[in-house]
């Protein structure tokens, strides 16, 4: 796999004409150079938006992205882990608050044709592959049932915006030729309230708001894929290569003698495994080996991986070596991976609320469902009218554990220290009830409960207490939290 971002063999340092003019980053600046129309410097085509990246690098990353899927074990790791934590585990799952709204979602939801839950990890790994995902959608003109059908973000070429504007996309145009295809992206009618179209256009791996397009989620990493394969590949060819040992035979005399040596010997074989080769000393053997440079190549791999965990937002750890970091550094690790995860996760599930809210959508304008619904507050126990769609979303799995979950584990083993140190009398029961007592409070932020004594208390009872002390709570800002220290 050779690096789409530069022709040139030599790794440049700083950004060059020729990377600026492959990433389109200068916005038809007078930089580099189209590599297919050699001549065009400086190009942009009419009536694009943001900063383009010239068709010829989009489809490469996009061609690059799918082999690398299919042939790099790391590249897969990665996708799989987001598709994992993102819609795998307990999966998508749709929440609805009227009931006459829930049967239409579970109607679309369900269709056999459709199996939205179903399909979900290849919808998310599709997008993030290609960068982008075209759903057209197919509506029942008497009925308002939903179906849609994905195509290639390949045979995209055109997103045509609506007064100009980066955040209405308004046509996607495919195919070519005679088969060219417009179809107009779904968004809300600001007459009817109602969202309707002929398509779902999602692109979220944009570098800036002005882009229309969106880019693989590998892209940056690629180049650093390839080369963490090239490594590894390097080492295990020459420690295939290491295994044929090389004898060098030193013979006292000339050429004669070496001649009269092979004639005697019968060639120039290798002695066979667990032979004796019988000589005068007039000939030496030496045995010759091969260093496979395994300390340095293992070296480097391990700092292109570095990379690539870090330009894909997941902790070396999750992808290979677990070996060289302790729990505790894991975890340190675990919270900035958990974030960036949601936030793919969360961009994801918008677009699948988006989904299932055209469905309800077409519902209404076919008369299956009111416009307005009756929606109640379990919390205030409250009833008020709310849109059709308004009363649906998608959620999917916990990417980690919840922090009350977190917060009653800490507390836990703060409460089995302070009994340790009272059990060496280190510390009064007394003291060790009042320390108890503060940590609580200055932790959770909550009254503390008489009932909560006990060291042996479940986390989940004591998660459950933590949520429902905090509901009750009108404060706005968070409490101050202790450190946990393994003691």
């Amino acid at each position: 796999m050779r690096s789409w971002l530069w022709s040139s063999p030599r790794r440049a340092v700083e950004v060059s004409p020729a990377q600026v003019a492959a990433t389109g980053a200068a916005a038809g600046s007078n930089w580099g150079g189209d590599p297919i129309d050699l001549g065009d410097r400086g190009w942009r085509p009419a009536g694009t938006s943001g900063r383009a990246v010239p068709p010829w690098t989009h489809e490469r990353a996009r061609t690059y992205s799918v082999a690398a899927y299919r042939a790099n074990p790391m590249a897969r790791a990665i996708i799989d882990t987001y598709t994992s934590f993102c819609v795998g585990d307990t999966g998508v799952t749709t929440q609805v608050t009227n009931p006459e709204v829930a049967r239409v979602v579970e109607e679309f939801w369900t269709d056999p044709r459709n199996r939205v839950a179903a399909i979900q990890d290849g919808l998310l790994r599709d997008n993030l592959l290609m960068g982008e995902t075209l759903l057209e959608l197919m509506q029942g003109a008497q009925s308002g049932v939903l179906r849609f059908c994905p195509h290639d973000p390949t045979t995209i070429s055109d997103v045509v915006l609506e007064r100009g504007n980066p955040l209405w996309p308004d046509i996607v145009v495919y195919g070519t030729g005679s088969d060219r295809t417009y179809k107009r992206v779904a968004r809300v009618n600001d007459e009817t309230s109602l969202r309707e179209g002929d398509a779902m256009f999602w692109a979220p791996q944009k570098a800036l708001i002005t882009d229309t397009r969106g880019m693989p989620f590998l892209g940056p990493v690629l180049d650093w894929l390839s080369n963490y394969d090239q490594i590894l590949s390097n080492l295990i060819d020459r420690t295939a290569l290491a295994r044929y040992m090389v004898w060098d035979v030193t013979v006292n005399g000339g050429q004669k003698e070496v001649d009269q040596f092979v004639e005697a010997r019968g060639g120039l074989h290798v002695p066979p495994s667990g032979s004796v080769e019988v000589h005068n000393d007039a000939v030496t053997w030496q045995a010759k080996n091969v260093q496979t440079g395994a300390y340095e190549d293992t070296t480097a791999a391990r700092s292109v991986l570095t990379l690539v965990a870090g330009g894909t937002g997941l902790a070396k750890t999750w992808l290979a070596e677990p070996e060289d970091a302790n729990r505790a550094t894991s975890l340190t690790m675990a919270e900035p991976v958990r974030r960036r995860v949601q936030g793919v996760q969360r961009v994801w599930l918008d677009y699948q609320t988006e989904l299932v809210r055209f469905a309800v959508d077409r519902a209404v304008a076919a008369r299956r469902l009111p416009a307005k619904v009756k929606a109640s507050d379990p919390k205030k126990k409250t009833t008020f009218e709310i849109p059709a769609s308004q009363a649906v979303i998608v959620t999917g799995p916990e990417v980690a554990a919840a922090d009350a979950q977190i917060t009653a584990q800490v507390l836990l083993n703060l409460s089995t220290g302070l009994e340790k140190l009272v059990e060496i009398q280190a510390l009064s029961r007394e003291g060790a009830r009042i320390a108890a007592r503060k940590a609580w409070e200055d932790y959770v932020g909550v009254p503390y409960s008489a009932d909560l004594d006990s060291p042996e208390a479940d986390r989940d009872d004591l998660a459950t207490h933590i949520d429902a002390e905090a509901a009750k709570s009108d404060k706005s800002e968070k409490s101050p939290r202790l450190q946990a220290v393994n003691t």
